[in-house]
């Protein structure tokens, strides 16, 4: 592996750094986005019931501690509630924003390897066809078969190593992206579902979002 490594030439070092590059970004990504992928019904149930009795403060609790989107949209509709409906939908739509950034976070790195990592393979065999007519220039002809081969191996390696790469890059960058739709897609239902939520409490109006957020940050020690 070193030795045709070694033979790719200079641009294999590129090619290199591309593919430790794609490797750290997928393995944080599909780490990131299983996290992000709990079912939501059980906490949505959870805040459903503690709203329903009038436990404000419980209800913003539960959806502080659970680090998930539908979470945060939880939170964030509960801490504008007092602000009518069109600020709380407003809010949601700033959050699910931010939070439909994070997700995506990664995703444009693994697009930009998969176009740069052919190029570079291109432009490694440029490099080796140029290397191989050197050596016939030298050479006056082609005595020295070794010599002649070094560019030609040169240029067919990093060919296979640009699409070596871009290839599996090419495939998770896709199945990280229809993952992150899911989210989102999850997200917009259950953005409406949380306005309706609101909607039919009537309890939500005895706490302010300063008194909920200070009781919630005494609770989890922030």
């Amino acid at each position: 592996m070193l030795d045709i490594f070694v033979k790719g030439g200079p641009t294999m070092y590129a090619l290199l750094a591309c593919s430790i590059v794609s490797v750290a970004v997928i393995l944080e990504r599909i780490w990131f986005l299983w996290r992000q992928r709990q079912p939501a019904d059980e906490l949505f149930e959870e805040v459903r019931e503690a709203l329903s009795e009038g436990k404000v403060l419980e209800a913003m609790q539960l959806a502080r501690q659970s680090d998930t989107p539908v979470a945060s949209l939880l939170a964030v509709a509960i801490e504008h509630h007092d602000e009518g409906p069109e600020a709380v939908r407003r809010s949601l739509e700033q959050e699910g924003k931010e939070q439909a950034a994070e997700l995506e976070r990664g995703l444009p790195i693994l697009d930009a390897i998969v176009t740069v990592a052919p190029l570079l393979g291109l432009l490694g065999t440029v490099l080796g066809i140029i290397r191989a007519f050197n050596v016939l220039g030298a050479l006056q002809g082609v005595d020295d078969p070794g010599a002649l081969s070094v560019g030609i191996a040169e240029a067919l390696i990093t060919t296979a190593a640009g699409l070596t790469i871009a290839i599996p890059t090419l495939i998770a960058h896709r199945y990280l992206s229809s993952v992150v739709d899911s989210i989102v897609t999850q997200m917009e239902n259950k953005a409406e579902e949380i306005l309706d939520l609101l909607s039919e409490t009537e309890t939500l109006g005895a706490v302010s979002p300063a008194e909920a957020a200070a009781a919630v940050e005494s609770k989890v020690g922030v």
